[in-house]
């Protein structure tokens, strides 16, 4: 049987400009501002409105609910399987990727777990997309929406901006391809077989991801190729802790499935990845993890890489997960950030197990950050009241912010899609 194998179709976005017909050209993007809008249009919501803001710019994002790369499959034009598009080659073929710019969506304030980017000073550190174009594209709510609609109203909206920004231009000649493909290993390698598990937030209460389009609440435990997520089969849905949350865009672009692709054949064999969703009920939670262990073992996994979203009850499945693995002979590894309080001397975690005895730690959510005052606001500086984290009164006169890292987006990523590291002395 033919492996999968995926081309990415690499347009290098320097710059973007709004003008005349939207193209790609030299680096340049060229969006028509109308035809976005249209694209994205919903019903439910109004005062459409799309705003570039560029890296180093004295400018804040806010509140922001998904990042999004542009992505669509070069030969059919669709993406976002079960959403936008359909099944057929999903995972294989070739995407055209828009890389160096995302569609941002923000507006009015969908519900209190939302974030801000910074692109200048230092909450820009902490966030990668403060180090991209962002095409902001913003909307309202028509009177009396409720939070579950009006979060699928702006999930749709920023799905439907990078769907028409990568459709538009996804015959312009690539400028760099990138293959990827998980070829056999040899027996005689003798390699470790690593399997990445991924959790995904599926609790309802606007807490949730969406896998083929389908609420992952709904999903059992399933294995998935690298490339199902490369390719737009996982979406986020979810108005989670911001510097936690794993956007569409890190979905795409997970730095551990990336790193294991790179390290397959050489010194492990990396088999796939595993998606357990992230269930609220004790049940459900065995449930997932039981799934976990039948689908590894039937694998033949020797080593787990575990990561998810969200944090509080969430810490319960992948400990739940470390302790059945290790009892089974299974290792385990995982990235989780701590709530350690805005002195760090609080406990991290909700839950522990003695068998977590390799984790690597991406942040504490609450340590306190002072965020200046911004020549630009994108969004709506008066929702910083709201994000999860903040102080009651985190305004200041000036304009700048007394919060915390939580309400920063991505800057203590489960998945590891944040910047913080760490110095050996």
């Amino acid at each position: 049987m033919k492996n999968m194998s995926l081309d990415l179709q690499i347009l290098e976005v320097k710059d973007v400009q709004f003008g005349e017909v939207t193209s790609f050209r030299n680096g340049l993007l060229t969006i028509k501002k109308d035809d976005l809008l249209e694209a994205c249009f919903d019903r439910h919501l109004v005062n459409y409105r799309v705003e570039i803001v560029f890296p180093g710019e004295s400018a804040r994002i806010i509140p922001v609910k998904d990042v999004i790369e542009p992505r669509c499959k070069t030969d059919s034009g669709e993406f976002y399987p079960g959403i936008l598009g359909g099944f057929d080659q999903v995972g294989e073929g070739s995407t055209t990727v828009l890389r160096g710019c995302n569609v941002v969506t923000a507006g009015q304030i969908v519900f209190y777990q939302e974030g801000l980017i910074d692109m200048s000073g230092p909450g820009a550190d902490y966030c990668i997309f403060s180090k991209t174009i962002n095409i902001v594209v913003m909307a309202d709510a028509v009177d009396g929406l409720g939070h579950a609609d009006h979060e699928t109203a702006v999930r749709m909206m920023g799905l439907k901006a990078a769907h028409y920004l990568a459709q538009a231009v996804k015959n312009a000649p690539a400028d760099i391809v990138e293959h990827y493909e998980l070829p056999p290993v040899s027996p005689e390698a003798k390699l470790p077989r690593v399997a990445y598990v991924s959790m995904v937030l599926a609790q309802g209460l606007l807490h949730d991801n969406y896998i083929y389009g389908i609420n992952a609440s709904r999903l059992h435990t399933m294995f998935m190729s690298p490339m199902e997520y490369m390719d737009g089969a996982v979406v986020s849905g979810n108005c989670v802790t911001a510097s936690c949350k794993t956007m569409t865009y890190d979905h795409c672009n997970n730095p551990a499935i990336m790193e294991l692709m790179k390290h397959h054949g050489k010194d492990l064999e990396f088999v796939g990845v595993i998606t357990c969703p992230i269930t609220a009920s004790l049940g459900d939670k065995n449930r997932g993890v039981m799934g976990c262990m039948l689908t590894a073992r039937q694998v033949g996994v020797d080593a787990m890489f575990i990561g998810y979203e969200g944090g509080g009850n969430p810490e319960s499945d992948i400990m739940m997960l470390c302790a059945k693995a290790e009892k089974w002979g299974i290792k385990t590894v995982m990235m989780c950030h701590e709530n350690a309080g805005w002195d760090g001397v609080n406990p991290g975690l909700a839950m522990v197990t003695p068998e977590a005895d390799a984790v690597v730690a991406v942040g504490n959510n609450n340590e306190r950050i002072i965020l200046p005052p911004m020549e630009r606001i994108v969004g709506d500086l008066e929702s910083i009241k709201l994000l999860a984290g903040a102080p009651a009164s985190p305004l200041y006169p000036d304009g700048s912010i007394l919060t915390a890292l939580s309400t920063i987006i991505a800057s203590t990523s489960n998945i590891g899609i944040s910047n913080l590291g760490c110095l050996t002395y």
